[in-house]
Parts: C-alpha cells; structure tokens; sequence
C-alpha cells in the first residue's frame, strides 16, 4: 500500500489517489450508511458529505490507505451522528413551538418561513455582535466543523480559550432565542 504522505507531495497524485480511495470504497461507505439509517437517499447524501470532509481534511487523513477506509467510515458515521442531533433539535423546537402555540395549526406556512427568516436575523445579528475572534472560532466550528483542538492549532491558542468562546456566543444565542420565543 501506498502512504498518503506521497499523496501530499504532489497535488496531480493526490488527486488521482483519492479518486481511486472514493472509487475503491464509495459502495461499502454507503452499504454501512444505509445499514444504520434505513434510508438509501440519506444515506448516499451523507456519503457525499463524508467524502467532502475527507478531501478538506486530507492533511490528517492517516498515513495508509487501509486506515483511510476506517477514517472515512468514522466521518461517515459521524455525519449520520449529527445528521440525528439536527432532526432531534428540530423535532424538539418543532414540540416545544406546538406546546407553546396549540392553537398555530391556523396559520400559513408562509407565516413559518417568516417566522424562520426573523429567527435567522436574531441569529445573524446576535453572532455579529461579538468581537471578531469570538464570531470567527464559532464560525469554524459551527460552519466548517472543525473541532475546537483543531480551531486552537490553527489559532495558536488553548482549547479552553476556543470552547469559553464558543460558550460566550452559544449562551448569548440561547438567551436572544428564549426571549423570543417566548414573546410569540
């Protein structure tokens, strides 16, 4: 087996090594995917996004391409994980909003979408707020998914600045939302 340090050397190689990895293991990643979702679209969704994570992480990718298939199903499964958190919190906000609102079955979805676009400018307005290194580590993990030990090498900072950063805006967005849920 080829080490994917080679891959690194050479942009052209990486590429076509890579393409190979996708080609070799596409099907196993999705078999697994479908295995623990029960849904062959999702599953194949949540394969692409694997792979996208895989390419935009290349450089902790592990050193053998054997471990590479390991890597590239714990992102996977790992994606599936967070897939199920977001339909969790939806359904919760969705039970929570229903409880609060019995009687909201009158209105419009037209009503919903507003409804959703207000919340995004709370959300928009309360993350800007913030000083731009607090916006920027809550970005790179809330946008880009990096893990706060990989936002704090980059950062040249601890992990502990990065989480009590990240803590600071998610408290300030949890007590902007509760607010306003409650006043609708």
């Amino acid at each position: 087996m080829r080490s994917i340090y080679m891959m690194r050397s050479n942009s052209e190689n990486t590429a076509a090594i890579f393409d190979r990895i996708f080609k070799e293991t596409w099907s196993g990643t999705v078999a697994y995917l479908i295995k623990i979702s029960n849904n062959k679209e999702l599953a194949e969704d949540l394969a692409q996004e694997a792979y996208l994570k895989a390419w935009q992480k290349l450089h902790l990718l592990p050193g053998e391409e054997t471990e590479i298939a390991r890597y590239i199903l714990v992102i996977a499964r790992n994606c599936f994980l967070d897939h199920l958190k977001a339909a969790l919190r939806e359904r919760k906000q969705h039970d929570a909003y229903t409880l609060s609102f019995p009687d909201a079955g009158h209105f419009s979805p037209a009503m919903s979408v507003i409804e959703a676009k207000e919340q995004q400018q709370i959300v928009n307005h309360t993350i800007n707020n913030h000083e731009e290194t607090v916006r920027r580590y809550y970005l790179l993990n809330r946008e880009y998914g990096l893990t706060y030990k990989e936002i704090a090498l980059r950062e040249g900072v601890s992990e502990k600045t990065v989480e009590r950063y990240i803590g600071r805006v998610l408290r300030s967005l949890r007590s902007r939302l509760a607010t306003i849920l409650f006043m609708w």
